[in-house]
């Protein structure tokens, strides 16, 4: 029956790891694409700026969006996307995706502790 009791608590994991390694590549991409904007804007390249802006802004809007569901799926809270649109991307990305992985290894240290509880193992 344990097994059976593990299985989501595994498949959650499971589907937050890949919705944080989306996140961690669009912020790549986004961070990419900002610092290639402001170095055109300072270089006074305006045909380049009109190419990158819309591009950054796209990208972004899927980032945020993407946090977004994932908090609408529980996987998270409303904080993440929250995080992600005050640090305009990036920063805040690689600061929500440290913290949900320190609770995720918190979560994982505990389990087994609770499991040989439940299983009348305790002391073991």
């Amino acid at each position: 029956m344990t097994p059976l009791m593990t299985t989501p608590v595994s498949g959650q994991a499971a589907r937050v790891d890949q919705r944080l390694r989306l996140l961690r590549l669009l912020a790549l991409v986004d961070a990419v694409l900002l610092v290639a904007l402001v170095a055109s804007a300072f270089a006074g390249a305006k045909n380049v700026v009109h190419l990158l802006g819309p591009l950054h802004g796209v990208n972004f809007l899927i980032l945020l969006a993407t946090a977004g569901t994932a908090a609408l799926d529980g996987l998270w809270g409303w904080w993440f996307p929250a995080l992600i649109l005050v640090t305009a991307g990036p920063i805040g990305t690689l600061i929500g995706d440290r913290i949900i992985t320190r609770r995720g290894l918190q979560a994982d240290q505990r389990a087994p502790r609770a499991l040989s509880r439940a299983s009348g193992r305790g002391g073991e």
